[in-house]
């Protein structure tokens, strides 16, 4: 279709929806790691609310792992916001306080709890 077929607003579009999952049981008390963080590629689309560990080698972020031995089997914060990294590194922010609904967190294990000191879970 040609923009001029609609007096120059853009045509007809597939209409997509989006689902809002809210992590946080609050809106008290919350900070985000200052600067964000720098999620590795190739970890395909790293949803809200995944609990993230710092690879010693890179410095970059990826999905915790408590079995790991790379450095990601320390929890350090939880991503805010969806993120896809299948072709490349990405910018994110991230949170390192805050209370939130464990049941919609992704990789909340006891030993993330305990390491993410200025979280609350419920």
């Amino acid at each position: 279709m040609l923009s001029t077929q609609y007096n120059g607003a853009p045509g007809q579009r597939e209409i997509g929806t989006q689902e809002f999952i809210e992590v946080l049981a609050s809106t008290d008390l919350q900070a985000r790691l200052p600067g964000g963080v720098l999620l590795a590629q190739g970890n395909g689309v790293i949803k809200k609310g995944t609990v993230l560990g710092k690879v010693t080698a890179t410095g970059k972020f990826v999905p915790y792992k408590a079995s790991a031995s790379d450095g990601s089997q320390s929890a350090i914060c939880i991503l805010d916001n969806n993120q896809d990294t299948t072709l490349t590194d990405i910018g994110a922010s991230a949170w390192i306080a805050g209370i939130f609904d464990s049941s919609k967190l992704t990789g909340i294990d006891s030993a993330a709890k305990t390491a993410l000191k200025l979280c609350y879970f419920v």
